[in-house]
């Protein structure tokens, strides 16, 4: 084997620049170190040119040539035509040929290089196919741009192969990952690249200043079906609080809005997105009476409420995976857990007993409560630096605004039948195909003036009705049937107070007429002097009462307490002694009806009871007894105060 001396330092080699990269400074070292070897071959054979690079040429590549391993690691074997162009580049002074043009090509293939914009064709193409083959793609290519694409140098050369295509679409997607993100997956691009420089939680400086609200399907298959879930957070101290339910629906909303409010106090601001639960008529009718804004977010931007969107993602995540019956939170998590079992195995199998659900909705809420309790807000939260929502909450108790009584909250979040608004006819208030009276609706018959309705959850024989301008408590109204009173007797007392209402108002307008005559009025009309006219009296304008701050009560519980309370309306004062009597009295009959004497439907309920007890005790009952109370079970007061007796039992065994 012949010997090769020791190499002199590469750094000496001729070439008029260094390399810029690493890779490219170990190139162009290994080649000049195999370049220096031959020099030293060729002198010690004493052949010519070109034999000399062919003895080399097989040395080398039989591993008889001594080069370091270095340089025997970056190129294991050569060429001729490798050799004579290392020399070409090494006798020029061409470093950049000794380092490698790599990279230097780009951007100057066929597809950059053409008239046509190809390239950007194919990348749109496969932005919105892709699952388009190359093959299809290139055909594609062919028909709209030929086979020979035309070149800026005057040339025309073919178009790429489908592999060649394929590798410049790879090449595309890695060096616009970002980009292609957003063009197929915007929401993903929304939580990995988007930039968050802003906070959402910026100025929020107290508690139940900001609450965020949404819902999402819950990752646990249950007993009675998959349920959702509906997240509420308190911005500022990210306590949170979860509630099941089986439909998603404004009641729900509203169900966990009481809930919240009992617990944390009344929220400023609830913020939501534009779903038909948020931004139902009877939705924005409880913000109203609760006094608090309503911000929404722009469609399809959930990360206007980041803090509601974490933290559904946390109960998912954290919490869901726990219990059983987990059904994963995407399709490619599902599919795993239905693999579990094969395919034999699911068939005919119900979703319930493929994840193996054993829970029901109501053990779901109670271990939902649990979990927030004793794990959730007690985590360090970083957007809190580190604090715990309970920590925080505790620091911050005595600063909310809360409800004065629980019963108002009731009133306030009442289910609204049909929107609730509704004008008062001949026979009341009609709501779902039933009447309901009050005398305090006589002043409204046939007025025109629209009432917020709302149903009594605990009892259907009546509804509570508010003014909606301002929003004020007006009355209790019950519906005869229902509530097994006598229909005759509440017309007649209905007849007798309305007769007695336009008395009064008629007497009032006797009282203001004789403060002018006739001429009087004339003078008024033609623009005779004031002075020489009695002006006629007017009523004092209404004060205009302030919007109190967020933090005190809103008009809504000012209804509520009023409702609860069941204020006494104001009656002006008529001039006449005698007129005042009379106002006065019916004031306090609207106001305060009197008791009524004992009606016969109240004699025959008794009757009615005490003959079902002797019954359910297998005493003796007569035939006479038997007869009457079949005879009267047809009866509407009967059935409507059996029901009513029904219910308020279920209810009293639902709360033990």
């Amino acid at each position: 084997m012949t010997a090769v001396p020791a190499l002199p330092a590469v750094a000496k080699a001729p070439v008029s620049a260094l390399p810029s990269t690493l890779e490219a400074q170990l190139r162009q070292d290994y080649k000049l170190a195999i370049l220096l070897a031959f020099d030293r071959f060729k002198e010690a054979s004493g052949d010519a040119l070109t034999p000399a690079r062919h003895k080399f040429v097989g040395f080398y590549n039989a591993r008889q040539i001594d080069v370091p391993d270095w340089v025997r690691a970056a190129s294991p074997t050569i060429s001729m035509s490798t050799l004579e162009r290392w020399a070409k580049a090494r006798a020029t002074g061409d470093a950049a040929g000794l380092a490698g043009r790599y990279g230097n090509r780009k951007g100057t293939g066929v597809l950059d290089s053409a008239v046509m914009d190809v390239k950007s064709y194919m990348v749109a193409v496969l932005v919105e196919n892709p699952n388009l083959s190359m093959q299809a793609v290139r055909r594609l290519l062919v028909q709209r741009f030929g086979e020979d694409l035309e070149l800026f140098d005057g040339t025309s050369r073919p178009m790429p192969s489908e592999r060649r295509l394929g590798v410049l679409w790879q090449d595309w997607k890695a060096k616009n990952r970002q980009l292609h993100l957003a063009l197929t997956n915007p929401d993903e691009w929304k939580n990995r690249h988007r930039a968050a420089v802003g906070s959402y939680s910026e100025g929020i400086e107290r508690p139940n200043q900001l609450w965020e609200i949404d819902a999402s399907p819950a990752d646990v298959m249950l007993t009675d079906g998959r349920h959702s879930i509906y997240v509420v957070v308190d911005v500022y101290t990210r306590r949170i609080m979860v509630l099941v339910t089986k439909v998603p629906r404004t009641s729900a909303v509203l169900l966990l809005i009481r809930r919240a409010v009992l617990a944390w106090g009344m929220p400023e601001a609830i913020k939501t997105d534009n779903g038909s639960d948020f931004v139902s008529r009877e939705a924005e009718r409880a913000y109203f009476v609760l006094g608090a804004a309503h911000p929404t977010c722009t469609p399809y931007s959930p990360e206007q409420k980041p803090h509601v969107e974490r933290a559904i993602g946390t109960v998912q995540h954290s919490f869901m995976p726990l219990l059983p019956g987990y059904v994963g939170h995407n399709v490619a998590a599902r599919q795993a857990i239905r693999s579990r079992e094969t395919f034999a195995a699911r068939m005919g199998e119900a979703d319930a007993d493929v994840f193996q659900a054993q829970l029901t909705g109501l053990e779901l809420q109670n271990l939902s409560d649990t979990w927030v309790e004793n794990v959730y807000q007690h985590r360090p939260h970083e957007g809190l630096g580190d604090r715990t929502p309970a920590a925080l909450a505790e620091s911050c108790a005595g600063r909310e605004a809360r409800l004065v009584d629980e019963r108002q909250l009731d009133l306030l979040l009442m289910p609204a039948p049909d929107g609730g608004d509704r004008a008062v006819g001949k026979k009341g208030i009609r709501v779902e195909n039933a009447d309901f009276w009050a005398v305090e609706l006589i002043p409204h018959i046939n007025t025109g003036e629209r009432f917020d309705v709302r149903l009594d959850p605990e009892d259907m024989g009546r509804v509570w009705v508010y003014r909606s301008e301002p929003f004020e408590f007006l009355c209790i109204a019950e519906n005869p049937e229902r509530a097994g009173l006598s229909r005759a007797a509440l017309a007649a007392e209905a007849q007798a107070l309305q007769r007695q209402f336009i008395v009064a108002g008629k007497a009032a307008l006797r009282s203001a007429k004789k403060k002018f005559t006739a001429h009087e009025l004339a003078d008024a009309l033609i623009g005779k002097p004031a002075a020489t006219v009695t002006a006629l009296p007017t009523a004092a304008p209404p004060p205009v009462a302030a919007l109190p701050p967020p933090v005190q009560p809103s008009a809504g519980v000012i209804a509520a307490q009023r409702a609860v309370t069941a204020a006494t309306p104001t009656v002006s004062r008529p001039r006449d002694d005698a007129e005042q009597a009379r106002t006065a009295d019916i004031a306090r009959r609207i106001a305060a009806p009197a008791t009524p004497a004992e009606k016969p439907e109240d004699r025959w309920w008794r009757r009615a009871q005490d003959i079902e007890a002797r019954i359910a005790a297998d005493a003796e009952v007569s035939e006479e007894d038997l007869d009457w109370l079949h005879t009267i079970e047809t009866a509407a007061w009967y059935r409507a105060r059996k029901n009513d007796a029904a219910r308020k039992a279920a209810f009293a065994r639902a709360v033990e």
